[in-house]
C-alpha cells in the first residue's frame, strides 16, 4: 500500500501519541487526504544522510483529533498504529514524499508483557512523568503502565537523548540491553 510520508525530528513507536503542528501546504494536503480517505500517513524520523531524508522504518499513524493554535495553525493528534517499512519512495510536485509501505513487527521486543517487581520503578517513574506533563498525559486516554513494552516505548519517546540513539536502542539493541540502559538512567535520576 502507498502512503504519504512525514519526516520530522520526532520519535514515535507503536501505540504512541504525539501532537503535530501542520502549516505547510503540502502537509495540509496530506492531512486532508488522510482524513478523507481514512488512510492515515507515515510519521518517521527525519534522516539527513539518506535518500529523501527517510529512514527504513516509520509508523503508520491515524489522526485522532484536530485543533487550532492561537495563530490559527492546524494542530493534530496522531496515534501510531503500526510500524512499517518503506520502499520506492518519491516526491510529488508539491514535494510531499510518498512510499510503498509494508506492516512489520518492529521493534521485535514490542510484545505485551506484564510489569514485574524488578521493572516497577520504570512504570512508577513514567507515571510520575505523565502526572507532571498534563499535555503528554492528555494524549493517552488509556495508558498501559502495567505493560512493560508500552512503558519502555514511551520512555524512549520522552527521553532527552538524540534521535540516533533512540533509533539504535529501539531497532538495533536487544531488549535486555535496552532495559539495562533505562534502569541505569532511571535509577541515577529518580532514586538519589
Amino acid at each position: 500500500m502507498k502512503r504519504a510520508i512525514f519526516p520530522l525530528p520526532v520519535f514515535i513507536l507503536p501505540e504512541g501519541f504525539t501532537k503535530l503542528r501542520i502549516f505547510e501546504q503540502r502537509y495540509l494536503t496530506m492531512v486532508k487526504e488522510a482524513v478523507q480517505d481514512n488512510t492515515g500517513f507515515v510519521l518517521c524520523t527525519y534522516q539527513h544522510d539518506t535518500d529523501l531524508n527517510l529512514p527504513e522504518i516509520g509508523c503508520l499513524v491515524q489522526i485522532t483529533d484536530f485543533n487550532q493554535d492561537d495563530n490559527g495553525q492546524l494542530l493534530i493528534d496522531v496515534y501510531a498504529e503500526h510500524a512499517v517499512s518503506m520502499h520506492n519512495a518519491y516526491q510529488d510536485k508539491q514535494q510531499l514524499r510518498h512510499a510503498d509501505i509494508e506492516l512489520i513487527t518492529s521493534p521485535s521486543w514490542y510484545v505485551n508483557t506484564p510489569i514485574n517487581d524488578e521493572n516497577t520503578l520504570l512504570s512508577d517513574t513514567l507515571r510520575a512523568v505523565f502526572a507532571n506533563q498534563p499535555d503528554l498525559a492528555g494524549l493517552y486516554k488509556t495508558p498501559q503502565f502495567d505493560n512493560l513494552a508500552w512503558v519502555v516505548a514511551r520512555w524512549l519517546e520522552v527521553l532527552p537523548i538524540s534521535l540516533v540513539k533512540k533509533q539504535q536502542l529501539a531497532f538495533k539493541s536487544n531488549f535486555e540491553n535496552l532495559l539495562s540502559f533505562l534502569h541505569t538512567l532511571i535509577n541515577n535520576e529518580f532514586t538519589d
